[in-house]
Order: structure tokens, then C-alpha cells, then sequence
């Protein structure tokens, strides 16, 4: 199965009107890395919005998780 070719719409405009659904991927930590590794590697003007998006998301994610761990470890 062939990929349909990207849209060259630029990130916060297609971020602000599109309708496109989203979409919830569970990925290791090495894996996201991988992913901003790739993303980084195209034009920033294109992607900075999308590598904030992805940021503030896994932050949010991974603070929870610290805290999360962090009672567990606490006597109730």
C-alpha cells in the first residue's frame, strides 16, 4: 500500500482550520525521540508546531507518570 503524498499546507495553518480526526499512538520514550529525530531533520517553519504539540504532550505524559510513581511509593 502506497502512503498518499504529504500536503504542503504549513503547520500552524493546518493545525488551526484542519478537521482531520486525531490520532492516539503509544510509543516508547526511544521511539518518540526517533520520530523528532526525523521530524527535525525537515524545515523548521514546517514542523515547529507540531514538535511543540508532541513536547508538551509527552511532557504532561511523563510528569504524570513521575507522579503517579511517586505515590505509589508512599505508605497509605
Amino acid at each position: 500500500m502506497t502512503p498518499s503524498a504529504p500536503t504542503h499546507r504549513p503547520a500552524a495553518a493546518s493545525a488551526a482550520t484542519s478537521a482531520a480526526p486525531e490520532i492516539l499512538l503509544r510509543l516508547s520514550l526511544d521511539e518518540l525521540n526517533l520520530v523528532l529525530e526525523g521530524v527535525g531533520n525537515l524545515a523548521f517553519a514546517r514542523v515547529f508546531a507540531l514538535v511543540g504539540k508532541i513536547q508538551a504532550q509527552a511532557g504532561e505524559q511523563l510528569q504524570a507518570q513521575a507522579q503517579a510513581a511517586g505515590q505509589a511509593g508512599q505508605p497509605g
